[in-house]
């Protein structure tokens, strides 16, 4: 059984500057269904997020492990992908996706291709 993919979400395409850092240059559109459900693993005095969000994607849509996605203004990272198939069938149905929250505090981006730096940065040659 299929769930409804009824959310929207984007899938942030990235490319690297002259220093090595990563831009974000484009989105992408993909329809999903989304859970905004932790997953936690408890052990006798320790505590490990293993997720923040799940989200479910159409086959065909191209979303791979490590992949940015941007679902109502927060970036999540794609930390495990799961193929769904029926049993001795090799057809993927849709895709399965645990995620964790991703952010990158030095700069941000409207998608233009352009980067411009946070105002909270330290100017480092203000004297």
């Amino acid at each position: 059984m299929k769930p409804p993919l009824l959310h929207t979400a984007y899938k942030v395409t990235s490319t690297r500057n002259a220093y090595g850092d990563y831009v974000a240059s484009g989105t992408s559109t993909l329809k999903c269904h989304v859970r905004l459900i932790n997953e936690l693993t408890t052990t006798a005095n320790n505590e490990q997020i293993q997720s923040d969000a799940m989200m479910w994607f159409e086959a065909d849509s191209g979303v791979e492990k490590g992949d940015i996605i941007k679902f109502e203004g927060t970036h999540y990272r794609v930390e495990r992908k799961t193929d769904a198939r029926r049993l001795r069938n090799p057809t993927v149905l849709f895709i399965k996706t645990e995620l964790l929250k991703y952010s990158d505090s030095a700069f941000t981006n409207n998608y233009n291709g352009t980067s411009q730096w946070n105002s909270n940065i330290i100017n480092w040659n203000a004297t």
